[in-house]
């Protein structure tokens, strides 16, 4: 394997014996833990589910049926007095914000606080407002955390949290840190959990000791095998109905000689008032491979649309890209040329339409979450 002379031949038997070990090792190590958590016992969560209920028939919509069921099975979890440790895999717009919130709801009722971690702060900021917004006429009281926060401002949020006066906090990285002391953690929910370590992961749940519940969001399809592989066994909850509001996607496909016919479809679309992500695969030219770069390709929009284009890519700093990400969401901006960084997580309601050039350089998984960044608005 290590000779690099050799092609490696991923259908060798030696290849093959390599890789079976790394999964068995994987699969062992994580049973036993899976064992373990499965001993713990924990004070189980008391609630008469008025609140959450209460929050569902606020909903503009319907909740769908997968979405009714897993809230059932988060809730026997909660309930129960074995510590929960369920993985959430739904589609991109499937809803799994709103089944977490409401299990929220139900563990800040049971006179426990929740945390709610996510990878970047503009995702943390967009669950910080739909929560806000979704726990507006109750007396719930839900803080943000972040890096980016000066030191006055997360002293009184870390004093208030100690207290017990913050009920759900949102946030980044930050969560994990050892100044973060929750008075009564009850349930840790982690969005995009594969931009975690495990090591963050755990450090985060242990701010609850034994009685932190854990749920993990992902929206990469993960076959069952695979779960148990990395997971441990952990149970899942899979989202699979679309909300009822949810608009179809059209996907069609583009010779690059017919360029000035997507052009003018764009012109019209940012006419109607939508935005528009443009991906490429790769930031700029290379001379050994014959891609399409994001930069050339910025250039060449810029030209004709002006300043209504951004662009944003791998090599940017963190506060360069949520500034470009902010004015996308802020409609300062109509077209936002990108590579696969924007693949994970970011919501733009007003976003509807995505190319993706050479669309074959692409893994399926990528353009699954690609696809997954337009159509997110109500029809």
């Amino acid at each position: 394997l290590h000779d690099t002379k050799n092609d490696i031949n991923l259908q060798s038997d030696y290849y093959k014996r390599i890789a079976y070990d790394e999964i068995i090792a994987n699969l062992l190590v994580l049973s036993q833990i899976r064992k373990k958590v499965k001993k713990i016992k924990k004070r189980k969560k008391i609630f008469r589910e008025n609140l959450s209920n209460e929050i569902i028939k606020k909903f503009k919509f319907h909740l769908t049926n997968d979405q009714k069921k897993i809230i059932f099975e988060i809730n026997k979890d909660l309930k129960s007095e074995n510590k929960m440790f369920r993985l959430l895999q739904g589609d991109v717009g499937s809803g799994k914000t709103i089944v977490c919130l409401v299990a929220a709801a139900n563990v800040i009722q049971s006179n426990f606080q929740t945390v709610f971690m996510a990878p970047t702060e503009i995702l943390a900021r967009q669950h910080y407002n739909l929560a806000k917004k979704i726990f507006s006429d109750t007396n719930i009281n839900i803080e943000i955390l972040t890096s980016k926060m000066i030191s006055s401002d997360k002293k009184v949020i870390l004093d208030k949290l100690k207290n017990g006066k913050i009920n759900l906090l949102i946030g980044t990285h930050s969560l994990f840190q050892k100044n973060v002391t929750f008075k009564n953690l009850g349930l840790a929910i982690i969005d995009e959990q594969h931009k975690f370590g495990v090591k963050q992961r755990i450090d985060l749940a242990k701010k609850g000791d034994n009685d932190c519940d854990v749920l993990l969001m992902s929206a990469t399809p993960i076959p069952r095998t695979l779960v148990l592989t990395l997971f441990g066994d952990m149970d899942v909850s899979r989202l699979i109905e679309k909300p009822a509001n949810r608009k179809e996607i059209l996907t069609l496909s583009k010779p690059e000689e017919k360029i000035n016919e997507v052009l003018t479809f764009i012109k019209k679309q940012i006419l109607i008032g939508n935005q528009i992500f443009w991906v490429c695969p790769i930031i700029e030219e290379s001379k050994i491979l014959d891609y399409s770069a994001a930069i050339k390709k910025y250039d060449l929009l810029k030209k004709e649309f002006k300043k209504k284009v951004g662009l944003i890519h791998g090599r940017l700093n963190k506060d360069e890209k949520e500034n470009v990400l902010k004015k996308f969401l802020n409609k300062d901006i109509n077209i936002l040329v990108s590579t696969t960084v924007i693949e994970v997580g970011i919501d733009f309601p007003n976003a509807n339409v995505i190319i993706i050039e050479n669309s074959n350089k692409f893994g399926l998984s990528q353009l699954h979450q690609l696809r997954g960044r337009v159509g997110r608005g109500l029809s």
